[in-house]
């Protein structure tokens, strides 16, 4: 685990910035985005450029930080192969997961932003302790589930025993890094709640594992009834809102870190 106060001493990396300067970068940042969307949060809040890696799909330079960002699919078990992959094309200094959940504490409605202290594998997996930036407080529990949970006999157990929200990948992310003994973090701005019954089985089943739509199964779900779309136009609305909050307040954070 992460010692707090420790400062590893990696080597320093000669950058082009976007003004076409070479900048010399001290730190490595990972930022992980569990869907496509997210991403194209990641994207616009940190103005990054295309990198068709092997690894990563976008990088850049933020001052004196050094950003690479990828997506590693949903689900724990995607999020655990995907920071295997990046951590091995490292070093970095930090990982951050940035995207959205769900919100379970009353005091989480859709549009806000929790960065967790804690993450668990739902039910009963490991506890681990998150490493927040410097600038960053962490508060509140996050739940990484296998699959959605709509189900009030299941999501309410979770709230009752601390956690505020939901997430997929969290908990699979900190298990490689706690491994590696990188720093990590999580950022997630909250989408939807199972309370307000906006996503069902239903309406999760039309994304793919890396979260773009399945048109084939939105054109067959939307044939079915129609009234369906503005449901679906608000939902989106909603994720776009959350990730685009997760993403700021993520290069935010980074842009505030002393050089």
């Amino acid at each position: 685990m992460t010692l707090p106060g420790r400062r590893l001493r990696l080597p320093r990396y000669p950058s082009v910035g976007h003004d076409g300067g070479v900048s010399i970068t001290t730190k490595r940042v990972a930022v992980l985005a569990p869907m496509r969307p997210e991403l194209k949060a990641v994207v616009r809040a940190g103005g990054l450029k295309r990198d068709d890696g092997e690894v990563f799909s976008h990088s850049g330079i933020m001052g004196q930080w050094s950003v690479a960002a990828c997506v590693t699919g949903m689900g724990p078990t995607l999020a655990r192969a995907a920071t295997e992959r990046v951590l091995a094309s490292g070093p970095f200094d930090h990982v951050m997961v940035v995207g959205i959940a769900g919100g379970l504490d009353p005091a989480l409605p859709v549009g806000a932003l929790m960065v967790p202290s804690q993450v668990r594998l739902y039910p009963d997996g490991p506890l681990y302790q998150s490493h927040p930036l410097p600038t960053r407080e962490a508060a509140g529990r996050l739940m990484t589930t296998d699959g959605l949970f709509s189900d009030d006999d299941i999501w309410r157990p979770i709230l009752e025993s601390g956690f505020g929200a939901v997430d997929m990948e969290a908990a699979g992310v900190a298990e490689v890094c706690e491994a590696a003994d990188v720093a990590w973090s999580v950022y997630r701005g909250i989408s939807d709640r199972p309370d307000e019954h906006i996503v069902d089985q239903a309406v999760f089943a039309l994304g793919k594992a890396d979260g773009s739509a399945d048109m084939v199964a939105v054109a067959k779900y939307l044939a079915r009834d129609p009234r369906r779309a503005k449901a679906l136009a608000h939902l989106n609305r909603c994720m776009e809102l959350a990730a685009r909050m997760a993403a700021e307040a993520a290069f935010s954070d980074l842009l505030q870190l002393p050089t």
